[in-house]
């Protein structure tokens, strides 16, 4: 998996989220509900992607979101929560398959490809980054740019 650095300003995001340390059906069954309720939220017309937000908590557990990028000043839907994104230097790897599998993508960057390429993780945020190379959760050739914080 190629990969490249960016740096990512903050930008702000509104979703909704799950706590819990069942990424599997947890994260696919929190696309579903949010899905259908995408509409409520005014996205950022600059930005038309879609966002996999997610943070470790201690415990083991995690916090994910399934957001949209939005302007400082939006509006937050009944049910849905506004998120800060920090700024932060990133490696980007690019996952390809279905999204069932993007844990093993994310297990793979961080226990191989970041030390192969000579980059050390740093503790942050994680992006899942869904843009109109995203042909759906199924397709073997969908595409989604996986963020890993680093120094």
């Amino acid at each position: 998996m190629k990969h490249r650095i960016i740096e990512l300003p903050a930008f702000s995001v509104v979703g909704m989220d799950y706590r819990g340390s069942a990424p599997d059906d947890s994260i696919g069954q929190l696309w579903q509900r949010f899905l259908p309720r995408e509409h409520e939220i005014s996205a950022n017309p600059a930005d038309r992607t879609a966002y996999g937000v997610c943070t470790q908590l201690p415990g083991g557990e995690f916090h994910y979101i399934a957001a949209l990028p939005v302007t400082d000043d939006a509006v937050v839907p009944d049910g849905m929560l506004k998120f800060e994104v920090p700024a932060q230097k990133y490696a980007v790897f690019t996952h390809v398959g279905p999204v069932t599998t993007i844990a093993d993508s994310f297990q793979e960057i961080y226990y191989n490809l970041l030390a192969r390429a000579g980059l050390s993780p740093r503790k942050g945020i994680d992006l899942e980054h869904y843009t109109e190379r995203f042909l759906g959760p199924e397709r073997p050739d969908s595409e989604v740019d996986l963020y890993v914080p680093i120094y």
